[in-house]
């Protein structure tokens, strides 16, 4: 279920109002009250990127993938790539929920996910709403079945 999004332009108004309309408070709607209430409190950081000689301040919620390659650090959006000063580490400590470390070398947006493919035995592999993949390593596949229980979005097999 999407839901319909509406805004009202009115010079009545002095601040935004926000106004949820549902018959029912599901999982999606805490979502976006957190999601809102997270934005209006500034509670999740940006990440320092660069590109070239630019530095770049990302939104989380832009990042699809972090991972190492050729010794640096690279955030990965659908569609540039950036590199970073900071560590796996340091960025786990600053990442919101949605991100998830599925080996030594790399954490996951789990909102840029598209699907999961389950089909080999002891592994998953990752699609990207972007087309691009990576795989779960070996030891991290029962911490990312879990997280997927949690957040209700199981698994889903790739075809």
């Amino acid at each position: 279920m999407k839901p319909e999004i509406k805004v009202e332009i009115d010079s009545a108004y002095k601040s935004p109002e926000i106004t949820i309309k549902t018959n029912q408070k599901t999982e999606l709607i805490e979502n976006i009250i957190y999601a809102i209430e997270s934005c209006i409190e500034g509670e999740v950081p940006k990440i320092s990127a660069f590109k070239g000689d630019t530095v770049v301040l990302l939104n989380q919620w832009d990042i699809a993938r972090i991972y190492t390659e050729n010794r640096k650090l690279i955030i990965r959006t659908d569609e540039e790539t950036y590199e970073s000063k900071l560590t796996l580490k340091d960025l786990e400590e600053i990442l919101d929920d949605n991100f998830v470390r599925i080996s030594r070398f790399e954490i996951v947006n789990l909102r840029k996910i598209s699907a999961f493919d389950l089909s080999i035995a002891g592994t998953i592999k990752v699609f990207f709403e972007n087309k691009t993949e990576t795989w779960v390593a070996r030891r991290y596949v029962k911490t990312i079945q879990q997280k997927l229980s949690r957040m209700g979005k199981g698994g889903e097999r790739h075809e």
